[in-house]
């Protein structure tokens, strides 16, 4: 699984400890919210006993990257459709960084923690 930085790593390995990590959405929404220090630190209040209560967090300060961040999240958990694909595909909104923060997430939603590291070494070893 692709990380931010090791500070992203340990945040995300430190808080799925406490949570089910084979519930592919919290686990995608909690990498996410974790992927962003600022982002982590409005969120982290809002989730207890292993649920993420989404709906509670704010972004202050007009922080364009944690919105993003956070708006992902929602659409990953709720089905929501706050970015686009033409949002993703438009480099002006969704840097290339974050367009893989992007699809790690969908990644692990989709296939889960373990998989997902299974797909990634796997393009590890083709590239």
């Amino acid at each position: 699984m692709k990380f931010k930085n090791n500070n992203h790593q340990a945040l995300f390995n430190n808080e799925a400890k406490r949570m089910n990590r084979h519930d592919n959405v919290k686990m995608a929404v909690l990498y996410l919210l974790t992927a962003d220090f600022k982002l982590w630190n409005e969120a982290k209040r809002h989730i207890r006993r292993g649920n993420i209560d989404l709906d509670s967090i704010k972004v202050r300060n007009g922080n364009l990257k944690a919105y993003t961040l956070l708006s992902v999240a929602r659409d990953i958990a709720c089905g929501t459709s706050y970015l686009s694909i033409h949002d993703l595909a438009d480099t002006d909104i969704i840097s290339d960084k974050m367009f893989g923060t992007i699809t790690t997430a969908i990644g692990i939603r989709r296939y889960g923690l373990d998989k997902n590291k299974k797909i990634n070494a796997k393009e590890n070893e083709n590239a």
